[in-house]
């Protein structure tokens, strides 16, 4: 049987739900996190919590930390996960009419569980200008720019939208980026336009990657890399073709597939 934790009860996805008010759904007023299990477990969980409580300061809202942590231990032990995807939503919860959130509710959490992706073959991916905006740097629920720079890449035919600005290579729609450039591998800093994700901050730690700008137009190798998908190489950009070199990608696996067994 599957769950879905809401708000300190665990209930069948088909009995779960959030009022009508709640500003989640009214004005995207929340953050979230996703979060890979594997061997019965959340991955780096308490990464994702601290990158959640950073998000939600971001926005001015407490974060239950306790009660999401124990959701997600919860919910994938009452299901018998071994391996998956957990979505953790966290909202400003129900309030009135109307954009002020001074007489808003308790926050609400959601948490969820889904299969794991399947892997996809090398990306063919477009730029998008980023036009996103200061908040781009926290995973808040107002997704939609990404939303509609993936929906422009697959009305290309193609798999992935990256994010471009002064002349440098951000983002992916859901995914931080690491390149090779001059014989060494960059990925982005943050300056507040890129999000932190939890692959790239191992990557980092482990010395693979160091902090540094990625040209739009680079030769390749790219990669696109996230804490569920892996390490992604991308084959295309704008319909130029990069190079490829599976050496490089098995280079940047190792450390994440070493610590997802520790």
């Amino acid at each position: 049987m599957s769950f879905v934790y809401v708000n300190g009860s665990y209930l069948p996805p088909d009995e779960a739900r959030l009022p009508v008010t709640d500003r989640g759904l009214a004005y995207g007023d929340g953050v979230f996190t996703t979060m890979k299990v594997s061997g019965g477990a959340p991955l780096y969980l308490e990464k994702h919590l601290k990158r959640l409580a950073r998000d939600a300061a971001a926005i001015h809202l407490a974060v239950p930390l306790g009660e999401v942590e124990a959701a997600c231990i919860g919910l994938v032990s009452r299901l018998g996960m071994e391996s998956g995807v957990l979505k953790v939503v966290l909202t400003r919860g129900t309030g009135p009419r109307g954009l002020s959130s001074k007489n808003a509710a308790e926050p609400s959490v959601v948490v969820s569980a889904s299969g794991l992706p399947g892997s996809r073959p090398p990306l063919r991916a477009v730029s998008v200008f980023d036009d996103r905006g200061p908040l781009t740097s926290h995973k808040t629920l107002n997704y939609l720019p990404n939303v509609l720079a993936l929906w422009r890449a697959e009305q290309a035919g193609c798999e992935e939208a990256i994010f471009i600005s002064d002349g440098l290579l951000l983002e992916a729609t859901a995914s931080n980026l690491v390149g090779r450039v001059e014989g060494r591998l960059f990925t982005p800093p943050l300056k507040g336009r890129v999000l932190g994700g939890i692959a790239r901050e191992l990557l980092l730690e482990e010395g693979i990657v160091s902090e540094g700008n990625l040209p739009v137009g680079i030769s390749g190798p790219l990669y696109c890399v996230n804490s569920v998908r892996g390490i992604e190489p991308v084959a295309e950009l704008d319909g130029q073709p990069l190079r490829l070199d599976p050496e490089i990608r098995n280079h940047l696996d190792e450390p994440l597939a070493r610590r997802s067994r520790a």
